[in-house]
């Protein structure tokens, strides 16, 4: 049976490392809804240039996504710098710093026909080495066929998959020689993992986690929004993953962020430091350098 807690300790911690995802229930408080539904509607009707599209043709309904908003929306710029969650995914990969990576929304529409297929993060993102994660929320109540499964264990598995289009379920193109053929994991499914959740809940997961849109078939029967925030730790390196992410490296680059060292970039910020804590007492985050 899928495991749940109220906070971050031990036991957490230890099955995080066991099976890859947790699920924490009402650490998400009401203030920090608010400010990724306001932020939500901006980017909606505003969009960022990492606004993407993933509605297959002949969908009746979007999946649409966007990311890297947090500078431009009051709303996630709060999220990001003034949440108790830096603090929280810190104490569960017990990290000296912690950095957010990416903070990303999602929406899919009623009548939606397809979501997320089996994948894991790792392969998508220009980050290496280190512990990296995913705080993933609803702002809605989300049954388990709205939900999300994972593979428990697969973050131990020591083999990246291919990372693919979700609007076509297909591989990107590119040099995939070091990543395996993504497969259906029926074989698997003692291992399956999910949880129905109400908005204040919350899943964490690592990157390497195998994880898919709980329904691959049914039409939504209602529109859904969830909210995601990635993290990487102080040994976490920016590398280049490939062709399918020049443009976000390119986009990291020309904000000075060095190929192959250790993060140092304004959207990148510094948002928990166990040293700066110890000294002051509380945490203190570093504030980003584009103000």
């Amino acid at each position: 049976m899928a495991q749940e807690f109220s906070r971050v300790g031990e036991a957490a911690r230890d099955s995080f490392e066991r099976e890859g995802v947790i699920c924490l229930r009402g650490v998400v408080g009401r203030q920090w809804l608010d400010c990724c539904r306001e932020g939500l509607a901006q980017s909606i009707a505003d969009p960022g240039p990492f606004f993407r599209d993933q509605t297959p043709e002949g969908s009746p309904a979007r999946y649409i996504f966007d990311y890297w908003n947090w500078r431009n929306i009051p709303g996630f710029r709060k999220l990001v710098l003034e949440s108790p969650f830096a603090e929280m995914i810190a104490a569960l990969l017990e990290a000296e710093r912690l950095y957010m990576l990416m903070d990303n929304w999602f929406m899919r529409e009623a009548g939606a026909t397809n979501g997320a297929p089996w994948h894991h993060d790792e392969p998508y993102f220009d980050f290496d080495g280190g512990r990296k994660c995913v705080l993933w929320f609803p702002l809605e109540a989300a049954s388990r066929d709205e939900g999300l499964t994972f593979l428990g264990g697969s973050h131990r598995w020591e083999r990246l998959y291919m990372p693919q289009n979700f609007r076509e379920h297909r591989p990107f193109d590119g040099d995939l020689r070091d990543y395996h053929q993504i497969e259906n994991f029926e074989s698997y499914r003692d291992r399956y993992l999910s949880w129905e959740v109400e908005p204040g809940d919350c899943l964490v997961f690592d990157f390497r986690t195998l994880h898919r849109a709980t329904n691959q078939k049914d039409p939504l029967s209602r529109t859904i929004h969830r909210m995601s925030l990635r993290f990487g730790d102080q040994d976490v390196i920016f590398k280049p993953r490939g062709a399918w992410t020049t443009e976000t490296a390119e986009h990291l680059m020309a904000l000075g962020q060095l190929p192959g060292m250790p993060l140092d970039c304004e959207l990148l910020p510094l948002v928990y430091d166990r040293s700066s804590r110890c000294e002051s007492g509380k945490s203190d985050p570093k504030k980003p350098h584009d103000s």
